[in-house]
């Protein structure tokens, strides 16, 4: 009896195994489609030039960074980056030692909560809603001509999907306490200081729904729109609580 016990767990425990290992499998492989469906984005969005040259061309795609003056497109790029190290960590092991994190990993797991996930659902919220308003002042008609929607969809909806879906198949460590909001609050004040300096110089705003706003409106805009970033941190960290337990309950879970 005893023998027969003894072979049915080593039996379970195997099966537990193969069933991690495909888990694992999956992950990464989804980690890997992400990652390659990002740079295709990015490097599209790049090169990417509109047939008729209008009278903010150089503006637009030339000076002051370039795209990097784009929200959209440094989301791309760090969303292309952050799932580029997922599938390294993946592939190499994450843990350096037993009950160990490397460097990478925590700095990995930080940025997920308080800047991947935030600024995936941001850029889309903010995108659609505002398209939903008037168009015209976030993606013109004319954009039409030369922006496809497969592109357009992969930088302004597919973040989105992808964090709510990274969050629910991995458990990434919670940065806790006040901490949490410092980088985006951080990251917010840096671009926003970037795009006045932008306006500044150049006398045009990168974004047309800037343009119609008066100075006293568009200030406040622009302050305001921290709020749902910070929102968003708080957010991430609740969603993270629902699926995979409170604070309390994080070392029993496998994490990554």
């Amino acid at each position: 009896m005893f023998v027969v016990q003894t072979f049915a767990l080593i039996s379970s425990y195997h099966r537990l195994e193969c069933v991690a290992r495909r888990m694992r499998l999956c992950v990464t492989c989804w980690h890997g489609v992400l990652t390659g469906v990002y740079m295709l984005a990015v490097h599209t969005n790049w090169y990417l030039e509109p047939s008729v040259r209008g009278p903010n061309y150089v503006f637009d795609l030339l000076q002051y960074g370039s795209r990097f003056k784009y929200l959209t497109f440094l989301n791309g790029v760090l969303q292309c980056v952050f799932f580029g190290v997922c599938v390294l960590g993946d592939l190499a092991g994450w843990k350096d030692g037993p009950g160990r994190r490397s460097i990478l990993q925590r700095l990995h797991n930080t940025i997920f909560t308080t800047l991947v996930f935030p600024l995936g659902v941001f850029v889309c919220f903010i995108f659609w809603g505002l398209y939903a308003v008037d168009r015209e002042l976030i993606f013109p008609v004319s954009m039409d001509a030369w922006f496809p929607g497969w592109l357009n969809h992969i930088m302004h909806t597919l973040p989105l999907l992808a964090v709510l879906v990274e969050m629910c198949l991995v458990n990434h460590r919670v940065v806790m306490g006040r901490k949490a909001f410092l980088p985006i609050i951080v990251a917010y004040g840096c671009y926003l200081s970037w795009l006045c300096y932008v306006a500044y110089s150049a006398g045009i705003w990168v974004y047309p729904v800037f343009e119609v706003l008066e100075f006293k409106v568009r200030c406040v805009f622009l302050a305001a729109l921290v709020l749902p970033n910070v929102f968003l941190v708080y957010l991430a960290r609740k969603i993270h609580m629902v699926i995979w337990g409170s604070s309390k309950n994080h070392k029993k879970g496998k994490k990554q």
